[in-house]
Formats: structure tokens, sequence, C-alpha cells
């Protein structure tokens, strides 16, 4: 990817949440994304697998790598994902929005 050009370098995290019963039936779907940009190089400590060179949009500033815990599940796609399945979890179990 060396000679790929920044705005060509895009990437996002996908994490899709199915709430299902034994027997198969579908109860509630979730989707959540984190979108962002391959880096030329590895940043930060932080985070596993591709977090040090995914830049996070919108400002490309950072890696997932160099986020602090707390930012990272702000802007995850799992956290995301979760937050997005909550309102039909209510629906379904009940409980304050």
């Amino acid at each position: 990817m060396q000679d790929v050009p920044d705005q060509r370098r895009t990437a996002r995290y996908v994490a899709v949440l199915t709430l299902a019963a034994p027997d198969g039936n579908v109860s509630a779907e979730a989707e959540g994304m984190f979108e962002g940009r391959i880096a030329h190089e590895a940043r930060g400590s932080n985070g596993f697998g591709y977090d040090p060179i995914f830049l996070v949009a919108p400002d490309f500033a950072r890696t997932a790598a160099e986020l602090s815990p707390e930012e990272k599940n702000a802007r995850s796609h799992r956290g995301n994902a979760v937050r997005n399945l909550l309102p039909e979890l209510r629906r379904i179990f009940g409980g304050t929005p």
C-alpha cells in the first residue's frame, strides 16, 4: 500500500450484534461502524490487532492505538453496535430509555 494515496486508504471496522433465541428466531439486530484510514506507519501502544495502523476519522490525527480506552469505547464499532442495539433491547425487555 505504500503508493496508495491517503484518500484511497479508507478503512472501516464493522460489528454486527444479533439477539436470537435457541431456535434461531432473531429478535433484534444492530450494526456499528468505526471509520478510518490506513496509516503509513504504526503508532501507539493501546489496543490490539490493526489499532496501531487505523487512523481514526474524521481528523485522522491519531490511530486507534493512541486513543484512551474511554475514547476508543465511545467511538468503536463494538460500542456503536451496542448503543444501536439498546433501543431494541428496551423495546423487547422493557426498561428506561
